[in-house]
């Protein structure tokens, strides 16, 4: 984890580092599964045979897990430079229920 700009407690701090981990696995398995999908994608496109129906769904996923990747960047971005687990709206401190339930949230419930 970055350097903190705040101060916070050691258990805090433990659960946004198993956060931040949690973050970097999804990552990594987005990644692997994006790869296969692209090559997927790509052999469909290949395929005349292939319903332009099942082509839009298979963009469409590709799409998503894109997506997802960027919010899984921008939320390891956050972590690396402190600003992970507080409000981007009001700065509040997330609380930690909430970062494990949406890890890529950078609002609190009273500003999302």
């Amino acid at each position: 984890m970055g350097s903190a700009t705040r101060s916070m407690s050691p258990e805090r701090a433990n659960a946004l580092a198993r956060i931040g981990e949690g973050l970097q696995h999804t990552v990594q398995q987005n990644e692997d599964r994006l790869r296969e999908l692209e090559s997927a994608l790509a052999d469909m496109l290949r395929d005349r045979g292939t319903i332009q129906e099942d082509r839009d769904a298979a963009q469409r996923v590709v799409d998503s897990v894109r997506a997802d990747l960027r919010l899984y960047g921008k939320a390891l971005a956050r972590l690396d430079e402190g600003r992970y687990g507080y409000c981007a709206g009001c700065g509040a401190e997330i609380p930690t229920e909430r970062l494990e339930a949406v890890p890529t949230t950078d609002r609190c419930a009273r500003c999302v």
